[in-house]
C-alpha cells in the first residue's frame, strides 16, 4: 500500500494551484489527471483584469487577488524553470460613445482611477473610431504551458498518476482514505467540469459553459498588449499569432467546435483589424462555473478529509490561487499531521 497525505483529482489550473501549494506547505501528495488537451484550463486565454462584465465592475479584493495571483505564478516559474506569465496591460478600444463616456467617468473616479488610463496612442492595424483607453494590473498566463510544465515536474517527482478516476473504486474509513493502492487522509477534487460526474458533490450546481477560441494570424499590430473591442479580445502570443475569442454559450456541454462560433469570433475581427488575418486553429472547451459566478472552495459536509475546488469559470486565472490557497488551509486545518509516502 503507497501512503501519502493527500489525493488531487485533476490538474488544470486549480489541481496545480493545489498542488504547488501543497508543495509549499511540505504536504505529501499525489495527482491523478487524465492528460486531455480539450480541457477549458488548456484551451483558456488565462486572462486576468481588476475590470470585468458588462457593467464593468470592480470587486472589492480584485487588487489583492490580482497581486497574491501574480506573486503565486511567479513562484511557480522558479519552481518550474520556465516562463508563462505575461503582466501587460488591456488596450481597451472603444465600441461605441456611451462606452467611452461610461469609462472616461470610471476613469476619474477614486476607486477605479488607479486602473483606467485614457488617452492613450492608437495601434496601428486596429479601428479605433472612437478612441481607447488601458485597463492596467492586467495580464495573462499561458495555462498550457504552465499546466504542462507543472505536470512534468510532477513526473519527476512521482507523484502523477496518468488515468480517469474511478468514483466507486474509493474507499473511505473513519480515519483513512484508499484507492486503487493509495492510502490517504486527505482527497481534493479539482474535475473542472467533469465535476457533474461526482456523487459527493452532486448538489453543487455546475454550470457548463461553452468556449470557442480561434488562433489568427495577423501582421499588422506591433503590440505585446492584449487588445479587446466589442466583447473579444487578441491575446498575443508570439511570431504574429493572437488567440482571438471568447465565445460563451451558457447550458451547452458539448465541447467540439462549431461553425457559428467561428464565424462570430470572426466577424467580430473583422470590426476589429483594419486589414486581413488567416484563422490557423479553432478550439472549444467547457468552462466549469456557478450561478452565482463565485467559485466553489469547500469540505465535505460529512467526510472530514474531502475537498472540492471547482467553478472558476471565467475567472480561474485571477481568482484561482487566493481559493486554492483558502482550501489548502481547510485542507491543513483538518489534518496536520502528516506521513512521508
Amino acid at each position: 500500500m503507497q501512503r501519502t497525505n493527500t489525493l488531487v483529482v485533476g490538474q488544470g489550473i486549480a489541481g496545480t494551484l493545489v498542488a504547488f501549494m501543497l508543495h509549499q506547505q511540505g504536504v505529501p501528495f499525489i495527482v491523478i489527471d487524465t492528460v486531455d488537451e480539450n480541457t477549458a484550463s488548456r484551451v483558456a486565454a488565462g486572462m486576468f483584469t481588476p475590470i470585468s462584465g458588462k457593467r464593468k465592475t470592480i470587486q472589492p479584493l480584485v487588487l489583492q487577488q490580482i497581486s497574491y495571483a501574480v506573486k503565486t505564478y511567479q513562484e511557480i516559474e522558479q519552481l518550474l524553470g520556465i516562463s508563462f506569465l505575461h503582466l501587460q496591460n488591456i488596450h481597451y478600444v472603444y465600441n461605441s460613445l456611451s462606452e467611452k463616456d461610461e469609462l472616461v467617468t470610471k476613469s476619474i473616479q477614486p476607486e477605479s482611477s488607479k486602473y483606467i488610463v485614457t488617452n492613450v496612442e492608437s495601434i496601428p492595424g486596429i479601428k479605433e473610431e472612437m478612441g481607447a483607453c488601458e485597463i492596467n494590473h492586467s495580464g495573462w498566463v499561458d495555462c498550457g504551458a504552465m499546466i504542462n510544465g507543472f505536470a512534468r515536474w510532477l513526473q519527476q517527482n512521482n507523484a502523477l498518476i496518468e488515468s480517469v478516476f474511478e468514483y466507486e473504486k474509493l474507499l473511505i474509513t473513519n480515519e483513512t482514505m484508499q484507492y486503487n493502492g493509495i492510502e490517504f487522509s486527505n482527497i481534493i477534487f479539482c474535475e473542472g467540469y467533469r465535476a457533474i460526474h461526482n456523487p459527493f458533490f452532486s448538489k453543487e450546481n455546475i454550470i457548463a459553459c461553452k468556449g470557442d477560441v480561434l488562433t489568427v494570424a495577423y501582421y499588422q499590430p506591433i503590440t505585446n498588449k492584449i487588445i479587446k473591442k466589442n466583447g473579444i479580445y487578441l491575446v498575443p502570443f508570439g511570431d504574429n499569432l493572437f488567440r482571438a475569442g471568447s465565445t460563451y454559450q451558457w447550458n451547452n456541454d458539448t465541447a467540439l467546435p462549431d461553425e457559428a462560433s467561428k464565424k462570430l469570433i470572426e466577424n467580430k475581427l473583422d470590426y476589429m483589424l483594419e486589414k486581413g488575418y488567416s484563422t490557423i486553429a479553432h478550439r472549444a472547451a467547457i468552462r466549469p462555473t456557478t450561478k452565482d459566478r463565485e467559485g466553489i472552495a469547500k469540505q465535505h459536509p460529512q467526510y472530514a478529509g474531502m475537498f472540492m475546488l471547482n467553478g472558476l469559470g471565467t475567472k480561474g486565472v485571477l481568482q484561482g490561487p487566493w481559493r486554492a490557497a483558502h482550501l489548502v488551509q481547510l485542507c491543513l486545518a483538518a489534518d496536520n499531521k502528516y506521513t512521508s509516502s
